[in-house]
C-alpha cells in the first residue's frame, strides 16, 4: 500500500512539475514578446527600418536608371546598324 501512495505521490509532483514548466514557459514567451514589441516601437528602431527602407529604394532606383541607361544604348547602337546597312548597300551596288 505504501508503494501505492508512494507512486500517487510521485505522479501529483510530476504533474506540478509539469504544470511549473508550462507556467514559466507561458511567462517567458510572454516576456519575450512584450520586449520585442517594445523594440519594435522604439523610436531608433523604427528610424533604422525607415533608413533601410530608404537606402533599398535608392539602390533599386539606381539599377533601375542603369538599365534603362543600357536598354538606351543597346537601342541605339541598333538604330545605328540599321541606318548603316543601307548606306553600305548603296556603295556595293
Amino acid at each position: 500500500m505504501s508503494s501505492c501512495i508512494n507512486l500517487g505521490h510521485r505522479w501529483q509532483q510530476e504533474a506540478e512539475l509539469k504544470l511549473i514548466e508550462e507556467e514559466t514557459a507561458r511567462r517567458v514567451e510572454e516576456a519575450i514578446r512584450k520586449k520585442v514589441n517594445e523594440a519594435l516601437n522604439s523610436e531608433e528602431v523604427k528610424k533604422d527600418i525607415e533608413a533601410k527602407i530608404k537606402e533599398g529604394r535608392n539602390k533599386l532606383f539606381d539599377e533601375i536608371a542603369q538599365q534603362l541607361a543600357r536598354e538606351k544604348e543597346d537601342a541605339l547602337a541598333e538604330a545605328r546598324r540599321k541606318e548603316v546597312r543601307p548606306v553600305l548597300a548603296m556603295y556595293m551596288v
